[in-house]
């Protein structure tokens, strides 16, 4: 799977945001506030468990992420930001009914909202309406919060939903310069560039992501993807299993898949003899 639809677990697997600071009962400096997109939550431990879930997201634990998100809204059931990450990765993964479920929550917050907050869900009210473009409202929320990672990230989504992979891989470029951890960009840039069959850029863009993450299983099945993308199916296998060996809830049916089609295509058996 890719990004948009090679991949959709590793694009809200994706959801790789950085964890925010908040507006308003949990108040930060006014310098904060205009580099990041503020939220906004009534309780703390929320916020703690707000930011533990997007750190997952961001190593692609998705079932954790999404148990985090749980005890957040158990604390804080109107947190905006939950129901929107929630609503969007639903929506991505094309669950209709948890993606209604909780942006009907997001949107009927009775929390007042931060700007950035408000151009979020007013994507998605537009997102509810059927209409899959709302690359107006990422570029609107670039252009007030230009040094928040999460800006570029969102616009980097909402480019994906409109199937313009040439605009997305401008954004992620954009987004690596200003992010101080750049490694889950460079992933996102992987599966844009094999969305537009530019496998040598891909294959680079995943590389760094290794670089930058060598102990992320993630990065190896990442670049097992890659592999299966241009049909090397044994160094597909060996990559996917290398994830595996790290954390067994990577990869293995990828790697039982890789090796099918290599012997299919090859005609043997496939020998690993060094993992």
């Amino acid at each position: 799977m890719n990004v948009i639809k090679i991949k959709i677990k590793k694009m809200n697997k994706l959801f790789l945001f950085i964890v925010f600071l908040s507006l308003g009962i949990l108040a930060n400096s006014q310098q904060t506030k205009e580099k990041l997109i503020p939220v906004t939550t009534k309780s703390s431990s929320a916020l703690s468990l707000y930011g533990q879930a997007m750190k997952y997201f961001d190593e692609v634990h998705l079932d954790k992420a999404i148990e985090t998100f749980g005890k957040a809204l158990d604390k804080d059931p109107d947190f905006f930001m939950v129901n929107y990450q929630l609503a969007f990765y639903y929506l991505l993964n094309r669950d209709p009914e948890n993606f209604e479920k909780y942006a009907d929550a997001a949107i009927n917050c009775k929390s007042k909202l931060s700007d950035g907050e408000e151009i979020l869900k007013n994507a998605l009210v537009r997102l509810k309406q059927g209409r899959n473009n709302v690359v107006d409202f990422g570029k609107n929320l670039v252009e007030m919060y230009p040094e928040d990672p999460n800006s570029y990230n969102n616009l980097a989504y909402y480019q994906s939903l409109a199937g313009d992979s040439t605009e997305m891989v401008e954004t992620l470029q954009k987004a690596i310069k200003v992010a101080t951890n750049p490694a889950p960009f460079y992933n996102q840039l992987g599966y844009a560039y094999l969305t537009m069959k530019q496998n040598d850029k891909a294959e680079e863009a995943f590389d760094k992501y290794i670089e930058l993450e060598p102990e992320n299983p993630n990065v190896y099945d990442s670049k097992g993807d890659y592999f299966m993308f241009v049909r090397k199916y044994d160094r597909a296998y060996e990559s996917y299993m290398r994830a595996y060996a790290m954390d067994p809830s990577f990869s293995h049916d990828k790697a039982e898949v890789a090796k099918r089609l290599y012997e299919q295509t090859e005609g043997k058996k496939l020998e690993i003899i060094s993992m």
